[in-house]
């Protein structure tokens, strides 16, 4: 009797022990929905293809990743910022206009010819100083419900763009119709061109420059052959006003319900986005420039003395920013300034090692 008793304690022990690790390992399973509103020839679908290999490879299976193209399940940024909030979207990529939606003062990134050149943009962005101010922001303006994963860029370069005529002054801009994101930044530099702003869901470009809803766009070279938009404009300023920067953001609810293991994963993961979408971007602009060319589409190169007339747009800009955002905007220029100088200190200082 004493010897049944103990076997059926140690089954019951074992039993219970079993369904202990079953629960503890159902617990750790993760399902993380990826969100980003262009098409399969973005460079975001190779850096989410790159993210989803990583987390489900280093989980052992434990963390996977669904990966939606286009309107899915969101077609603008605030569509998708609701989505997330409301754990139907768990990772999505936005540039500063869209990140205005929850934290205003980021539009700072989109001051025209705040970034030197491309080198000195891509160490400002991947600044763990400057990532980590915005991180701290983006909760704070949140209610801790969104999370800064990595910083990036989505297509390089933004330009001047337009079905009309060839622009090479801000004056040429007047009496054009613009598409602008949803940034103030962008629609007061079009104004200030004697242009007017339209703002339009990039889902509806496309349309809107063929219906003639939109004259033209701000964009960069990739994000016009990926969305085909040679087909309907044809004149490209090559100004180089901003710096397509943008980052990854993940609800903090479904990040903090991951293991601390899953947690450091998911950060390699995004950080590994960050540098494939860096990486990928010059490789793809060979390709855009020619389908370009091959379309029609005509390029120009400003001289000295016309970008000047073009960076004269960018100081009453901040002005307007700094008057406008308050003790936030000068925080956040500060950290912005910051992160340039040690950018530009840490590029010059490399570039002398190698000449040296």
């Amino acid at each position: 009797m004493k010897m049944m008793m103990k076997q059926a304690k140690t089954a019951l022990t074992t039993l219970l022990l079993g369904a202990a690790i079953g629960g503890a390992s159902l617990a750790q399973a993760a399902e993380l929905n990826l969100v980003f509103l262009a098409n399969e020839e973005d460079q975001e679908y190779d850096a989410a293809q790159v993210f989803k290999n990583y987390v489900e490879s280093r989980t052992g299976g434990e963390v996977s990743v669904n990966i939606f193209v286009g309107a899915q399940l969101c077609g603008s940024a605030n569509e998708c910022f609701e989505a997330m909030q409301a754990g139907i979207v768990d990772l999505f990529t936005a540039t500063a206009g869209g990140a205005a939606a929850i934290y205003p003062p980021i539009q700072g990134l989109d001051i025209p010819y705040a970034f030197p050149d491309d080198r000195t943009a891509m160490t400002m962005l991947t600044d763990p100083e400057f990532t980590a101010f915005l991180r701290d922001e983006l909760l704070e303006a949140s209610n801790d419900s969104i999370r800064l994963m990595a910083m990036t860029q989505t297509g390089g370069w933004r330009n001047i763009v337009n079905g009309e005529r060839e622009i090479r002054t801000p004056e040429d801009a007047k009496g054009l119709r613009f598409r602008t994101i949803e940034s103030q930044i962008q629609q007061i530099m079009v104004r200030e061109m004697g242009a007017s702003p339209t703002p339009l869901p990039w889902l509806e470009v496309y349309t809107g420059l063929q219906t003639g809803v939109v004259d033209g766009t701000l964009n960069s070279i990739s994000d016009i052959t990926n969305m085909n938009f040679q087909e309907v404009i044809k004149y490209m300023t090559l100004d180089n006003h901003a710096y397509m920067s943008s980052m990854w953001l993940m609800g903090n609810e479904k990040f903090q319900s991951l293991t601390p293991e899953q947690q450091r994963v998911v950060a390699d993961g995004a950080a590994m986005m960050s540098a494939v979408q860096f990486g990928i971007q010059p490789r793809k602009e060979l390709e855009a420039y020619r389908i370009w060319e091959e379309a029609g589409g005509q390029l120009y190169t400003p001289t000295e003395e016309e970008m000047e007339k073009f960076h004269a747009l960018a100081e009453p800009i901040r002005e307007w920013y700094l008057d406008n955002f308050e003790e936030k905007g000068e925080r956040f220029m500060e950290a912005f300034d910051n992160a340039r100088e040690r950018a530009q200190e840490r590029v010059d200082a490399d570039r002398e090692s190698v000449m040296r």
